[in-house]
């Protein structure tokens, strides 16, 4: 994964979606101006974060179901069919499933 300069900024509207982990079929919601990752990691789910900008791609992780609104700037656009920066990115449906 490269690493650019710059992570694309949160916009200031943001809708609720329900974040869903496969493996241990939990679901937890993510209010606007939460993070996934921080979600997961108050849910106690380990996910290591080190910029929390969609720089790094230290919080990458793949996604099964629902359609991401990705917003980093760490993954190619064929990295992005199948994983995900949770910590900035949101959600264009209801659900988004996660490979947790």
């Amino acid at each position: 994964m490269q690493i650019p300069a710059t992570a694309t900024p949160l916009p200031a509207t943001e809708q609720a979606f329900e974040l869903v982990l496969a493996r241990s079929r939990m679901r937890l919601p993510v209010e606007p101006g939460e993070s996934m990752a921080d979600v997961l990691q108050l849910a106690g789910v380990a996910i290591d974060t080190l910029c929390e900008q969609g720089v790094c791609g230290t919080c990458v992780t793949r996604w099964l179901d629902g359609e991401p609104n990705h917003r980093d700037s760490c993954l190619s656009a064929e990295e992005q069919l199948t994983h995900v920066a949770v910590c900035c990115a949101r959600s264009h449906g209801p659900t988004l499933t996660l490979e947790l």
